[in-house]
């Protein structure tokens, strides 16, 4: 019988050496990651050691860097299941913050495609507003709605920039249904009275 103790002590112990190695391998590899990023390294290497590792914090120091780049993949494989892998973690907001910024941000990279522009505000507009109904109390909706406010006034503009291609190339009657389309939708907008003062000269 006490043999039998021994042995379960014994085992108990090993595997507390053994649970203690692997901590200590982890963290040296959430050092060696946060070093990395520290150097400015954000690719899909990096993105992929730190998904790996699974620790909230790095995911979002690693997420912030590839925003602040613009390395949007990468993000987007570092926040992938965020609330999943990490449940109980604070800063859920920031987590989703961070990734309603992707869509925005390539909205913002998509200047001079007017087509494109709006393919994505439409995406990136669903994503802000959805992030302020889903964190109404977030202090980072202060930093999402003047993203929304640009967002429009982009969108608006690209709406009147397709309106006067149509005109210009021969298509006035679907031109001017843009146009009446961006004053009811984009009311506030400069687009929108740039549209106005161009249907008044023109009727």
């Amino acid at each position: 019988m006490r043999g039998l103790w021994i042995t379960a002590v014994v085992l108990g112990l090993a595997g507390c050496a053994s649970s203690s190695v692997k901590q200590q391998e982890q963290n040296a590899a959430i050092a060696d990651a946060r070093a990395r990023l520290g150097l400015g390294q954000c690719d899909m290497n990096v993105a992929q050691q730190v998904h790996q590792l699974s620790d909230a914090q790095l995911d979002l120091e690693a997420a912030y860097l590839c925003l602040q780049q613009g390395k949007l993949p990468p993000l987007e494989l570092v926040l992938e299941d965020f609330a999943k892998r990490h449940p109980e973690a604070p800063y859920q907001d920031y987590a989703a913050y961070l990734q309603a910024m992707v869509p925005f941000a390539r909205f913002e990279m998509a200047a001079g495609d007017d087509q494109e522009r709006l393919r994505l505000g439409r995406e990136a507009h669903a994503q802000l507003t959805g992030f302020i109904r889903q964190y109404p109390d977030s202090a980072y909706r202060s930093e999402i709605v003047p993203r929304l406010e640009t967002l429009l006034e982009g969108m608006a503009q690209s709406e009147y920039n397709l309106a006067m291609l149509d005109v210009e190339t021969g298509q006035r009657e679907r031109g001017e249904a843009r146009l009446r389309y961006l004053i009811r939708y984009y009311p506030r907008s400069k687009a929108a009275v740039e549209a106005q003062h161009w249907l008044g000269t023109t009727d």
